[in-house]
């Protein structure tokens, strides 16, 4: 090999590693851009959230979904209850605490009642009821 292509060899192996480097970068950057500003994809209706009431004894609760949304049915002395799970402060998913019976919000230390009345913290706004019914011992939340 003669002296004066070594350099045009490597200068060509360069440009193509920089070339492939950048169109790696740009797709690596590119398609989740690409993704996010396309069409949203819809959320699945699906069948309606079901809980049966004998599965559900006073001071407990079940999670579920409904329409992409995280709700709580809390079964009170009173009845039963369905919540948005979401806190209404920063959107946190509430836990239930069975000893203390009450909501509580991991990222700011706000409480709600099993009501969805706010007890104390940051937030002043209760969580928000979700409607539902109750045909043949089972609560329906649709």
């Amino acid at each position: 090999m003669s002296p004066e292509r070594e350099p045009s060899k490597r200068r060509t192996f360069c440009k193509a590693c920089i070339g492939c480097l950048g169109a790696g970068s740009v797709g690596a950057v590119g398609y989740p851009v690409v993704s996010f500003l396309g069409f949203p994809h819809r959320l699945p209706t699906g069948k309606p959230f079901e809980v049966a009431l004998e599965q559900l004894p006073v001071g407990q609760v079940e999670y579920g979904q409904v329409r992409g949304r995280p709700i709580v049915v809390v079964m009170t002395s009173d009845g039963p209850r369905v919540l948005s799970a979401s806190c209404t402060h920063l959107g946190c998913s509430v836990i239930w605490d069975a000893a203390d019976a009450m909501f509580h919000c991991p990222c700011h230390g706000a409480v709600f009642g099993p009501d969805g009345r706010v007890v104390s913290g940051p937030v002043n706004v209760p969580l928000h009821k979700v409607e539902f019914k109750v045909e043949d011992g089972t609560i329906i939340v649709a």
